[in-house]
């Protein structure tokens, strides 16, 4: 059983915080259609780099709600065509909120898709014009109606916390807007300053301030004890949802299954090796017109890289870390493992199950870190 990932690296502009690859501009049609041609193409040429029964699919970006009914169509017919797909449970889509009116949400549905990833980011009209997004707290509440209306209920929203001019006051006014909702899931991301961002250059020249360090964890344990108030289960750093509805794309992720990424920027990983497509739509397309995707684009996972990428996936999950698979799959580094974890027990990072604590939370990638070699 795998997983499909599909990237659409296409949006209206770029936000300013947004370090993913993508093209920030609105896209002629033509261009589009261009580019779901290669995605057909390297459907065609990749088919075998994973099983062919598949159990999700998601379509990310980028904003692929940019993309047309007839282009989804044309991509899902040739996945079919490609693919074992009775299995699938479920197809998420990456959308923006302006995108989503009633009749393209029909169509959506009507392909197959049957969970939705809303961009949000804000309910607070200030927070977004900042952000540069193009919709506001109405069209985005509109939005999620919109989805619900036509029957899509498996919906995650995105918002962010730590942002320039928010307080503990303004985050807890927007989880309680998406309470209102009673949506399944919610992905809750501290805003991340990266070096090749605008935001990085307006902090740098002191246009733009984020909030102290206290702010931002108070701000991560509100979210923490509001969502376990109203029944979500933490079940990984960022992402809460009711029982049931974890996002399953994902979790095969943070799991090591295996997985086939199509289109530029997007990588894949067989169990071994992991492999990528060059983040430039041009090359990308070279690459496709040639047939040799991936001939450079390649790494062979040591047994010590495959140690340390499961210390920083399972430590960020729900189930924690397990000494016994640990002991099984990296015999070499369980005595490592062994002594720091129980440092870290006794400082009060991990519980007796071996997951964080809420104070282990706070320092989520250090003690990773701590655990590494």
């Amino acid at each position: 059983m795998s997983s499909l990932y599909i990237h659409i690296p296409f949006c209206h502009h770029k936000c300013i915080y947004c370090d993913f690859y993508s093209i920030a501009k609105h896209s002629p049609e033509k261009m589009l259609d261009s580019y779901v041609d290669c995605l057909i193409e390297e459907i065609k040429q990749r088919k075998d780099f994973i099983d062919s029964s598949l159990t999700t699919i998601y379509i990310g970006g980028g904003t692929p709600s940019l993309l047309s009914i007839s282009q989804l169509e044309r991509l899902f017919k040739e996945i079919h065509h490609n693919f074992d797909t009775k299995d699938i449970s479920e197809i998420t889509m990456e959308t923006n909120p302006e995108d989503l009116n009633e009749d393209y949400l029909k169509a959506i549905r009507d392909l197959g898709i049957n969970r939705l990833s809303i961009g949000v980011q804000s309910f607070n009209d200030n927070d977004l014009k900042m952000l540069n997004r193009c919709h506001s707290s109405r069209q985005a509440k509109q939005a999620i109606t919109n989805a619900l209306n036509v029957g899509i209920n498996n919906i995650s929203i995105d918002l962010m916390y730590n942002l320039p001019m928010m307080n503990i006051d303004s985050w807890k006014n927007n989880l309680d807007v998406f309470l209102t909702f009673s949506l399944p899931h919610i992905s809750c991301y501290s805003l991340t300053v990266e070096q090749n961002t605008m935001i990085y250059k307006l902090i740098e020249q002191n246009k733009m301030i984020l909030p102290e360090e206290k702010e931002m964890l108070d701000e991560f344990d509100l979210t923490m004890e509001v969502l376990k108030d109203n029944n979500y289960i933490h079940y990984e750093t960022s992402s809460y949802c009711k029982k049931e509805f974890q996002s399953k794309h994902n979790y095969n992720y943070w799991t090591f299954g295996k997985y086939l990424g199509l289109g530029a920027a997007a990588h894949s990983y067989d169990g071994q090796q992991r492999c990528w497509n060059e983040n430039d739509i041009d090359k990308y397309i070279n690459n496709i017109n040639n047939n040799y995707l991936n001939n450079n684009n390649k790494e062979l996972l040591t047994n010590q890289e495959k140690y340390e990428e499961y210390v920083m996936l399972s430590s960020r999950l729900m189930q924690g870390l397990n000494e016994e698979e640990v002991r099984i799959k990296f015999p070499e580094y369980f005595n490592h493992f062994k002594k720091n974890m129980l440092s870290l027990k006794e400082e009060g990072y991990f519980d007796e199950n071996y997951c964080l604590t809420t104070k282990g939370w706070h320092l989520q990638n250090e003690i990773a870190l701590n655990l590494m070699l």
